[in-house]
């Protein structure tokens, strides 16, 4: 039931399937979202373009800060190692990518073939983690525990940088630099500790 999706309406009938508060359901329409973005913005040009390409920098850069803090953490305990590595790398390639287009003149020919590539880059990214990671979550974790780490998410997207570091993210050193991250992480995770605690306890 929870594979990936190939279109953003897929995402959003998943995320309706769940509880309003669970991380999963919060990840799938914000694939969604992100889907619905990237489509937008080869379609204009001149400050229209830069607008909505801004707000696609800012919605990527929010989205995979907040993974990093709280969904990977997890998915580090339930999945075979190097799964959730390969996440992080696969991340750190689309920021690196997404640095070079902000280089770039978006009204030059060059740009929405680039945008094209970086769009496949993410959204085979989305296609790993929904096929990998959120069934770990859904299958392994408590509906309480899903419903801690949306608040954590929600929480982590309000804190997270508008701009993403292509150097830094995915790696521990780069959350000290980007300064909330590495104490927003150690609170998710102490807290989901404690509700596992609570959880084992009640059970």
């Amino acid at each position: 039931m929870w594979s990936f999706m190939h279109t953003a309406r897929e995402e959003r009938m998943a995320a309706a399937s769940l509880p309003q508060a669970n991380v999963v359901s919060i990840l799938y329409e914000q694939h969604a979202q992100l889907r619905d973005q990237f489509g937008v913005v080869p379609d204009l040009h001149g400050e229209y373009r830069r607008a909505a390409f801004d707000m696609l920098r800012e919605m990527l850069a929010r989205h995979e800060a907040a993974e990093e803090v709280v969904l990977r953490p997890v998915t580090e305990k339930l999945l075979p190692s190097g799964q959730t590595h390969a996440r992080n790398d696969e991340e750190k390639a689309a920021a690196r990518e997404l640095a070079e287009l902000e280089r770039m003149d978006l009204e030059s020919p060059e740009f929405a073939p680039r945008l094209r590539l970086l769009e496949e880059q993410v959204l085979m990214h989305f296609v790993r983690e929904e096929a990998e990671e959120f069934p770990a979550v859904l299958g392994e974790l408590s509906a309480h525990e899903q419903e801690q780490m949306g608040r954590w998410m929600m929480r982590a997207m309000a804190l997270a940088p508008s701009h993403p570091h292509p150097m830094l993210t995915g790696s521990p050193v780069g959350q000290a630099v980007l300064g909330p991250f590495a104490a927003l992480s150690d609170w998710a995770r102490d807290l989901l500790g404690r509700s596992r605690e609570e959880h084992r306890e009640e059970h």
